[in-house]
């Protein structure tokens, strides 16, 4: 059980991960309680200390609540004894958890944290144990059997060692995801650098082919610094999706520069809805399918090379289509076609896992690229 809720906690804190979170996952380790990713919201905030500390000490102090409203707990000694332990359990892991997070800091995940959780947890019943005896006492309650002690000692050390099992098993888990947070981030920030030094290769090419043009140099030039603002503003807010309409509105400057090389040469058409203008996706995502399919689509079609570009909502989902005349052209060496689906492939994986997929379909007229993936209204 204790496994599943692991794997359960473990998988709604990588949802939540597809979005920023912590600066380091050095954070997790070394923030004060109640800090760090404890105090985000979200459904992992169902997994931080204190939900879980007043639900698993509540559901405690239910049982012998059920057990003395059945009649089944009627003897004084064993009611106190009872309705102290979750009560006492609260107050001693709530004074034990500043403990734990020093520990947590200074030690991390080595392997003294396991035979240090089996002495605390014994430790800690018996000393829980001798004072409900004094109090038990004081009262002028009759004790109770050596037996019946002993079991409820090992109850209680039990129920102690689950909760330092829990804490350190929560923290280990939130530090795995942040690490593996911080490094899909920086593979992210390493493939979307790829994509815009092919694009201005591309952009001052079609710039020497014009460049005895002054009225045409300087629309390509304007309308690539319009597309470089629109990348270099994604990059300075460390934004790994926007709204889909504003690439379309970049790459409408893209498709400037490109019209003014090929002149008639290239014919486009654009129809994206306004649902899916307003999806969230990740950045450059039509920027590589539309840079192959002008690339290799001048190489294999017969003039005018014709590109379509379309984007639609369908059940929940963000359906884009890419397509252009030619055929298609097998990927060799490194500059090929398949460096820039791969490059997307990888990135859609990163920030999708399997629910994002991307095929290409082609006929002996037409190559077609298509990438589904999940709509979302937030970056």
């Amino acid at each position: 059980m204790i496994h599943q809720f692991y794997q359960k906690l473990r998988s709604v804190l990588l949802d939540d991960a597809t979005t920023p979170g912590p600066a380091s996952w050095r954070t997790l380790i070394k923030s004060p309680p109640g800090r760090g990713a404890e105090s985000s919201k979200g459904p992992s905030w169902f997994f931080s200390f204190w939900p879980l500390q007043i639900g698993g000490w509540g559901l405690n102090f239910l049982v012998p609540v059920l057990f003395l409203a059945a009649g089944s707990l009627t003897d004084p000694s064993s009611l106190c004894y009872a309705i102290t332990r979750p009560v006492n359990g609260f107050l001693i892991t709530l004074a034990l958890r500043p403990c734990c997070s020093w520990v947590w800091a200074r030690f991390g995940k080595r392997w003294l944290l396991v035979p240090g959780i089996v002495l605390v947890s014994l430790l800690l019943s018996y000393l829980d144990l001798m004072g409900i005896d004094r109090l038990v006492h004081a009262c002028g309650l009759p004790g109770i059997t050596r037996q019946y002690w002993i079991a409820i000692f090992f109850m209680r050390a039990a129920t102690f060692m689950i909760w330092l099992l829990l804490y350190f098993g929560i923290k280990s888990i939130k530090l795995h995801v942040a690490i593996e947070r911080e490094f899909q981030q920086s593979e992210l920030k390493l493939l979307r650098s790829q994509v815009n030094p092919h694009f201005l290769f591309n952009a001052l090419a079609t710039i020497m082919a014009v460049r005895k043009d002054e009225a045409l140099v300087s629309q390509v030039t304007q309308s690539l610094a319009d597309y470089l603002r629109f990348s270099l503003a994604q990059e300075s807010q460390d934004q790994f999706k926007h709204p889909l309409g504003q690439e379309v509105t970049a790459l409408e400057n893209y498709l400037r520069v490109e019209k003014i090389r090929f002149q008639e040469k290239l014919e486009t058409r654009i129809e994206v809805s306004e649902e899916a203008s307003a999806a969230h996706v990740p950045t450059a995502l039509i920027q590589p399918l539309l840079e192959n399919a002008i690339k290799y689509g001048q190489q294999t079609s017969p003039p005018p090379l014709c590109i379509a570009i379309e984007a639609r909502l369908s059940e929940g989902r963000l359906l884009l289509m890419v397509e252009n005349t030619g055929r298609w052209v097998e990927p060799h060496g490194p500059e090929s076609i398949g460096l820039g689906i791969a490059n997307l492939r990888k990135r859609l994986h990163l920030l999708y896992g399997d629910q994002a997929e991307l095929t290409l379909d082609r006929t002996a007229t037409a190559v077609r690229a298509q990438v589904s993936l999940p709509v979302s209204r937030t970056a």
